[in-house]
């Protein structure tokens, strides 16, 4: 091979490709390597040259065919070994023994930058320059060794760092590099053309959605005016736009024919449809049919609020819910909710007719946290088996959420954990003070390429009362296809023994403990299948008696329709009792659980 210059000037305008070509070589093993590489001592730089060169899958047809396999694999090792510094190597493609493709490599010393600097044009009537604090995000120093992979992450921080530090019209330049073969080592310099030095307006509505209010719109920005302009800060505005209910798209820049260092932002957002009329059906042996049609109305006050009102008919519970939302109450994150309820519910524990109202403030403190407290209250008239009553009741929801699901209707990887705190009173026929508590936590792994394993635990507890001496709706049940799959609903609680009937009827607890898991098989995009098992028991006292847990076990079948799965469950319990039914079926929208 001829020999090297002792210096070469490069522009790293093709090292992007040289990267892209080292990881995109890295095929799946196959029979035989491209060719056979010698020279290199190095175990790991040796192993991801052969990755780099791929395999084929059968020997070269002809001797012109091998030498040209060792030629195509010689062009990649040199691309490679430039792209983690070794400019001095020695790359010789010849045929081996038996005319098989050989590439003789010696890599020699990989080169280190000597000097690394950083050149920013600014305008000349520019409010200010790029400071060290700039400069620093590149993250090379002299001494490391030349890696085409740090060059261009480094050039991507301090461009990533200009655009969200009031620079956001900045580019890159003519990217240099000096390598130098008598000193082994490199000479670096970043180009930047920083545009001017800009700072954020006011926000305004451009077009599209005119109903929305303009001062709410402004409020969920992530910047106050006269803040240096952040293309980050643009992109995290535009995303919480988007989020909104009422926007289909959402569109944030600087206003283009804006003059001087202060830029409006517009804002462009196209809406849903305001109203939208759903209706639904669900069945399962435990709980019967049920049918629901649901109204919303989007923007009902035009800052995003969803009134939604829901009229259902089912075999345990039938009437008519309102519910009102207000994301972004008063500052961002931050929601009130309120509610009303006229409901009829038949349970084999109780009957009841009953009115309610509640409201509740939440905010999200993270990405994963959520808290949110209220206060719910209702009168009702109670029927079960200590006979009939007019109870009022009065609550305060207390509760935490911490979701890192990957999916909120079909989890694939993650975690969910809530702790629910109820304070509560009860008057009327009779008093009651109690406090009323449910702690869940469910997990989900998925391995391979198709399977999930899903998990839960739920526990609850009631302190200050005992379960007669609370409103029905306030006891602990398990049994169901929210519960434990396989017995009828509300059946693995706690009975007592009716005045009336003179038959013991369920009745509800002071304790719960439910758990189940799940295999998961996503058998294609639409169809999938599961297996499970689940087991749980509600108690008379505070800590329920594990002896009597109840368990449960079955088969089911998911279809993908693309908005999440829609279930269909078969389960048969595994300790049976006298009068428990073989086989239960449930059918709904989404995962168990």
């Amino acid at each position: 091979m001829s020999d090297l210059p002792s210096s070469t000037r490069a522009i790293f305008s093709r090292l992007p490709g040289a990267v892209l070509l080292a990881c995109a070589l890295c095929a799946p093993a196959l029979a035989e390597p491209q060719a056979r590489i010698e020279g290199v001592e190095d175990p790991a730089l040796r192993e991801a040259l052969y990755d780099t060169i791929g395999e084929a899958g059968e020997e070269a047809e002809s001797r012109w065919a091998a030498r040209d396999r060792a030629q195509q694999a010689a062009e990649r090792i040199r691309l490679y070994l430039e792209s983690r510094g070794y400019y001095a190597a020695l790359v010789d493609p010849r045929l081996g023994e038996n005319d098989t493709p050989l590439v003789r490599v010696r890599p020699g010393v990989q080169f280190v930058f000597e000097s690394v600097d950083v050149a920013f044009n600014v305008p000349a009537d520019s409010e200010r320059a790029p400071g060290a604090e700039i400069e620093s995000e590149l993250g090379l120093q002299a001494g490391r060794p030349v890696l085409a992979s740090a060059v261009i992450d480094a050039e991507n921080r301090v461009l990533t760092a200009l655009r969200n530090s009031g620079w956001i019209q900045a580019e890159t330049g003519n990217r240099e590099i000096i390598v130098d073969h008598a000193t082994e080592g490199a000479r670096a310099t970043f180009a930047y053309a920083t545009g001017p030095f800009l700072r954020f307006g006011t926000p305004q509505l451009a077009g599209g959605l005119a109903d929305l209010d303009e001062e709410y719109v402004r409020r969920l920005a992530p910047f106050e005016a006269g803040e240096p302009a952040s293309k980050a800060q643009l992109e995290e505005y535009n995303q919480r736009l988007q989020n909104l209910e009422i926007v289909a798209l959402a569109d944030t820049r600087l206003a283009p024919n804006a003059d001087g260092v202060q830029r409006p932002v517009d804002v462009r957002m196209e809406p849903v449809p305001r109203h939208t009329l759903a209706v639904a059906a669900r069945f399962s042996t435990d709980r019967g049919v049920g049918g629901q049609v649901e109204w919303v109305r989007r923007n009902m006050f035009n800052r995003d609020e969803t009134l939604t009102l829901d009229v259902s008919a089912a075999t345990l519970q039938s009437g008519v819910q309102a519910m009102l939302q207000m994301p972004h109450w008063r500052r961002y994150n931050q929601a009130l909710t309120l509610t009303g309820a006229a409901l009829a519910e038949r349970t084999d524990a109780y009957d009841q007719d009953a009115l309610s109202a509640g409201a509740a403030l939440s905010r999200v403190l993270t990405d994963e946290l959520t808290v949110s407290a209220g206060i719910d209250t209702q009168i009702a008239r109670v029927a079960d088996a200590r006979g009939e009553r007019d109870l009022a009741t009065v609550t305060l929801p207390l509760e935490a959420v911490f979701d890192m699901r990957d999916n909120v209707l079909n989890p694939l990887d993650g975690v969910y954990t809530e702790l629910r705190v109820r304070p509560g009173m009860s008057f009327g026929d009779e008093e009651a003070r109690y406090v009323r508590s449910v702690f869940g936590l469910r997990g989900y792994q998925t391995f391979g390429e198709s399977w999930t394993l899903a998990g839960r635990v739920r526990l609850g507890a009631l302190f200050g009362a005992t379960a007669q001496e609370v409103p029905p709706t306030q006891r602990f049940y398990a049994g169901g296809g929210g519960s434990i799959r396989g017995y009828e609903y509300q059946s693995v609680s706690p009975p007592l023994l009716d005045e009336v009937t003179g038959r013991e009827e369920p009745f509800g607890g002071r304790s719960l403990f439910e758990t189940s898991a799940e295999l998961r098989y996503r058998w294609s995009d639409r169809l999938g299948f599961v297996t499970f098992v689940d087991g749980g028991i509600a108690g008379r006292e505070l800590s329920p008696d594990f002896g009597e847990m109840q368990y449960a076990a079955g088969f089911g079948v998911r279809y993908y329709p693309g908005f999440g799965p829609i279930r269909a469950d078969i389960a048969t319990p595994l300790n049976p009792r006298d009068g428990d039914d073989p086989v239960h079926f449930y059918i709904s929208i989404g995962q168990a659980f």
